[in-house]
């Protein structure tokens, strides 16, 4: 195992993000409706970890300052540890320790194994090439092969703590990336909103499609188009927007998710939180106009770039909860 001081290894663990909890009671309390009772101005419960009961905390939504002259980002609501206290060994939120249950799990040796240096190494080439052979079209949704299968599952479940997580820091340290012959980084792999516009920058860098994790928070189940004759529904999640140090222009980086399976991407609601897997690609840009709400002789352009998922398998979509 990689040496890691404890102070390190304790800090962590602090940096998981909930969207759960439950109260003295035992009720279950989630992120959403601790915000409604938040915005009425309603008492808030004392709340526990549902996984080793110690005191947790719940944090409003909130905005933090844009970087390069983006504007405020907003934070979605979310649950934190009490100060002063940690998880529990076996909790699942318990990044470390939950980290080694998966990387000792015995998924498929092939796809996750562990290296000389007591690291672990995930070679994504196994599932590039089995979502290259199923995404011959947006037929209905299927289950993988056995093995497809595990590795899907094995990568979901390190995908979602990666999610609850602040930073790429804990996998990095215990988990490389591989593709082929290459490495690749956390930060080329695993992409947040605050983020969107860098992964649609990787997309055009690329004469491929990529094999990438996006986390999206669902806005909208847009239904098939009459002229569309595969039928297909998107998922779209909430766009970044940002402005780009020209005047009256703005950018906006959207994600979508396509397939002919409507019922199962709308078993996914609104306000859900997701992790999207597979093999992604840079979709077209768009442009609008409209003239100034305050000044008509100025014109305000908004400029959308899309970025696009074909899924062929369900555990390519994962609920963060």
């Amino acid at each position: 195992m990689v040496a890691i001081e404890t102070k390190q290894w304790l800090q962590m663990s602090r940096g998981i993000k909930m969207r759960k909890a439950v109260g003295t009671h035992g009720t279950l309390h989630r992120v959403g409706d601790l915000q409604k009772r938040h915005d009425a101005q309603q008492t808030l419960p004392t709340l526990l970890c549902d996984g080793c009961n110690v005191p947790v905390r719940f944090v409003p939504e909130h905005s933090r300052p844009g970087v390069d002259r983006a504007p405020p980002l907003l934070v979605p609501a979310y649950i934190a540890l009490q100060k002063g206290t940690e998880h529990l060994p076996g909790c699942r939120y318990n990044a470390p320790g939950h980290l080694q249950a998966l990387l000792a799990s015995g998924a498929d040796p092939e796809f996750l194994s562990a290296v000389d240096d007591g690291r672990h190494e995930l070679r994504l080439l196994v599932l590039q090439q089995a979502l290259k052979r199923g995404s011959a079209g947006p037929t209905a949704v299927t289950a993988a092969d056995p093995r497809i299968e595990g590795c899907l599952r094995a990568l979901a479940d390190l995908l979602t703590l990666r999610a609850m997580d602040e930073s790429d820091a804990l996998l990095a340290a215990h988990l490389t990336l591989r593709l082929g012959k290459k490495k690749v980084d956390w930060a080329n792999f695993f992409y947040a909103l605050d983020r969107y516009d860098e992964a649609w920058e990787r997309l055009g860098a690329s004469s491929s499609e990529l094999p990438m994790a996006l986390l999206g928070t669902v806005r909208s189940h847009r239904s098939p188009q009459p002229a569309d004759p595969h039928g297909v529904t998107y998922l779209n999640c909430a766009p970044k927007y940002q402005q780009t140090g020209v005047v009256d222009r703005r950018d906006f980086f959207e994600v979508s998710v396509g397939h002919a399976d409507a019922a199962w991407l709308r078993s996914y609601p609104l306000g859900a939180e997701i992790v999207m897997f597979g093999l992604w690609r840079q979709g077209r840009s768009s442009t609008a106009s409209r003239p100034h709400p305050t000044d008509p002789r100025r014109t305000i352009t908004s400029v959308t770039h899309k970025l696009a998922l074909r899924p062929s398998f369900r555990r390519q979509l994962t609920l963060v909860e």
